[in-house]
């Protein structure tokens, strides 16, 4: 064999097992090693952090108080460019905690041994806070406070034994409870507080819903921040820190000791009826109402307060608001209750009150609060019966309007029940604001009707001041925009008070609708000290103006005359005076549209009606014509049992629609003037008027339409009469004058925005 043949020669088996081994020994040296490098890096790029972000801690505190809670802290370093949220550590087995007692950040490991610190780490867990997604549990908690994320994942209800700071979430509610001796820091962030702990010091930030004490030391809970409702407490010391702000302190159990700053000081401080106030520790303040004997029953109806001028009950939900019906016998008999919103009311969430009221009488103060109650589907009243005197404020009512026209109206009536004639209460409405649940809403109102108050005693002091309406009204009848009716012999004060809708009706006012027996006279001051007649109503005017479209068929102002025809003058002189003002970028139309025309003419051998539309209602979309017929009846045996009438609405058809009909606008309708009637023998679709009769149109052979009515309908009104079964009535009999014919125009939303009124015949168009 040659030397270039020789074969080559691999490792043996042997020789493997060696390199291996080699292999094995070097990774188990230098594995750990290369392990411990990387985690002395991190630790390193952790360490550099922290330092970092102390360094803007210190700075900070050099011209600030040191941060109180972790959300300060949070903050601080945001604005020094750290999202400390975002910087968890690099390295494994430790933590990155904010060390309360001495403001600084520090590296923790999971026995709690200090990985790194610029300074000495407080030996209290508590003390030392960290950022978690949830509330740890069982061997995971140790004993730190915690910071919740706003990744957080937990409950919206967190029990906790050391402190807590919710950070951004909102409306959590935090439980402290423990038996152990501690000073702690809880923050909340719109959520409720509940603490339970005999031995615990509790320093409270934030805003609170409300707080409940079960049991505190006497080295206390102290408030810095805000409690929206009250603070309840059954054991303990609570102090309320300069700045911080509370509603009501109520004490439920004796032995409490209360104390405030100067500039905290509570709106009131209620005392249980189970509790001797001797037995309670309560500063001696002027300034501060206290309240003993307080009813627990009244008190749990309410998210709060005491009820009283200082410390109204509070309403966080439309069950609430019902409750003040049960708080009506109370105000009744003169006793002034106080409620005030603490959030929007929509009383469509609640089942319709059997009374349409909430309750029976008012005598109170209804503090919106800037806050709003929405209507139902259905029209409900706050009471019909306001007492003694009643105000309303800083409030918006929203109507819902729709099918069922649902509206929210605060009053009827006012001083009606006052026991001592002579001797009425003061009835006051102040910023509050009208609107519909949208722009186009339309509520339609009954007589003398306004979503403030509707008729007011004699003697009577009322005061609209700063009061807006924007919701769209219209009635069949009279209306007011404040005073929906009649203001007795009372004085009545407008300060800035507008309309910026489009309101509707028969007799329409912007101060009140009808006071065709009550003319109002117009007070040079608001004091009245001129006004001496004790048979007028005084109204004081000022910066008050419609800004919208006010049109009243038969009459419009700013005091409604009522029907002109009996009451031409009625409040000529106060309108004339505040013309200027009133038509100040509105419009105000009265009576008649006198460029709509109504007429007779011939379509194809028939008789019809011929209807002109008006040349300047430019919203007009919708016209009708409505003929007030009058009935006789008659008993079995052919005598006379009295008369009535009724209104039917033909609505007018579009040319378009009339086989090539040159008219705009024409009604295809002609009542025979003298018939009986035979209600069973004639098959045509029943309807019924604006008045709840039942009627029939039925053509007859000869081409006029026949309106019959079904008596029993019409004797709704006319309860006296009585017909018998085998009966009759008679529409149009015979002497009867010409039916009167009334011409109206509707804009898009339903409203009446053009009248007109024709009697004694038509001619041809």
């Amino acid at each position: 064999m040659t030397r270039g043949s020789r074969a080559k020669r691999g490792f043996t088996i042997t020789e493997l097992v060696v390199v291996i081994g080699i292999i094995a020994i070097l990774a188990a040296v230098l594995i750990p090693t290369f392990a411990n490098i990387i985690q002395r890096s991190r630790e390193s790029a952790d360490t550099q952090n922290v330092e970092h972000m102390n360094t803007a801690l210190y700075a900070y505190e050099v011209s600030n108080e040191k941060p109180s809670t972790m959300t300060d802290v949070v903050e601080v370093l945001a604005d020094s460019g750290y999202l400390l949220e975002n910087l968890s550590p690099t390295g494994d087995g430790y933590d990155i905690v904010w060390d309360q007692e001495h403001n600084r950040l520090a590296l923790i490991d999971e026995d709690g041994e200090t990985i790194y610190s610029d300074g000495d780490v407080s030996e209290t867990a508590s003390m030392l806070w960290t950022i978690v997604d949830e509330i740890p549990t069982g061997e995971e908690d140790k004993g730190y406070s915690y910071y919740l994320s706003t990744g957080y994942v937990g409950a919206d209800a967190v029990t906790v034994t050391a402190g807590v700071d919710v950070g951004e979430n909102e409306g959590i509610a935090v439980t402290y409870a423990t038996q152990e001796a501690k000073n702690v820091t809880v923050r909340t962030n719109g959520g409720a507080l509940t603490v339970n702990a005999p031995a615990s010091n509790v320093n409270h930030y934030g805003t609170a819903s409300e707080v409940t004490i079960t049991a505190v030391a006497q080295n206390s809970y102290h408030l810095y921040g805000r409690v929206e409702s009250d603070i309840t407490v059954t054991s303990g010391r609570v102090v309320l820190e300069s700045g911080s702000s509370s509603n009501t302190v109520y004490v439920n159990g004796g032995g409490v000791r209360l104390e405030w700053s100067n500039n905290a000081k509570p709106e009131a401080v209620g005392v249980s009826s189970s509790v001797n106030l001797n037995e309670v520790s309560i500063p001696e303040d002027d300034e501060v109402e206290v309240t003993g004997s307080i009813n627990e029953t009244y008190r749990g109806l309410f998210a709060g307060g005491l009820g009283t001028e200082s410390s109204p009950y509070l309403i966080a939900t439309a069950e609430q608001f019902a409750n003040i019906g049960e708080l009506a016998d109370e105000m009744s008999r003169n006793v002034a209750i106080h409620f005030r919103l603490t959030a929007d009311i929509d009383l469509a969430t609640i089942t319709q009150p059997a009374s349409s009221e909430i309750s029976s009488c008012f005598h109170g103060t209804l503090d919106g609060n800037g806050y709003s109650i929405t209507s139902g589907e259905q029209s409900v009243w706050l009471s019909v019966e306001a007492v003694f005197g009643t105000t309303v404020k800083d409030l918006t009512i929203v109507q819902r309007g729709g099918e069922k026209n649902g509206r929210f109206t605060l009053f009827a009536f006012a001083g009606w029940c006052d026991p001592v004639a002579g001797s009425r209460g003061t009835y006051t409405f102040e910023n509050v604001t009208v609107e519909g649940i949208s722009a186009d809403t339309v509520v339609s109102v009954d007589t003398n009707e306004s979503a403030f108050i509707q008729q007011t005693n004699s003697n009577t002091t009322v005061n609209f001041i700063n009061c807006l309406n924007s919701v769209n009204i219209n009635t069949e009848s009279y209306a007011g925009i404040f005073l929906g009716g009649y203001a007795g012999y009372s004085n009545v004060t407008y300060e800035n008070c507008v309309n910026t809708a489009t309101v509707t009706g028969v007799t329409v006012g912007f101060f009140t609708g009808n006071t065709a027996g009550n003319p109002f006279v117009l007070a040079s001051d608001a004091n009245f000290s001129d006004m001496t007649d004790t048979g007028k109503a005084y109204a004081y005017v000022d910066n008050c103006r419609n800004e919208g479209t006010m049109i009243g068929t038969v009459s419009c102002g700013a005091f409604s005359r009522g029907n002109t025809v009996l009451n031409a003058s009625v409040n000529q002189a106060a309108n004339d005076a505040l013309t200027a003002d009133m038509y100040y970028a509105g419009t105000m139309v009265e009576g008649n549209i006198d460029d709509m025309s109504l007429g007779v003419a011939d379509q194809g051998g028939e008789q019809v009606l011929q209807i002109t539309p008006s040349a300047t209602n430019e919203q007009a979309v919708e016209y009708s014509v409505a003929l007030r017929v009058s009935v006789g009846y008659q008993k079995a045996d052919g005598t006379s049992a009295g008369s009535s009438y009724f209104i039917v609405t033909f609505p007018a058809v579009a040319a378009a629609e009339a086989g090539e009909w040159t008219s705009p606008y024409i009604s295809k309708v002609v009542l025979s003037t003298v018939y009986e009637i035979d209600y069973d023998a004639i098959d045509a679709q029943e309807q019924t008027d604006d008045r709840s009769h039942t009627y029939k149109l039925v053509r007859q052979a000869d081409g006029s339409y026949w309106a019959v009515v079904n008596y029993e309908s019409l004797l709704l009104e006319t309860s006296w009469v009585d017909i018998g079964e085998n009966g009759s009535a008679t529409i149009g009999s015979a002497g009867q004058t010409v039916p009167t014919y009334e011409l109206t125009a509707k804009n898009a939303s339903g409203q009446t925005i053009g009248f007109r009124r024709f009697a004694g015949g038509l001619t041809a168009g």
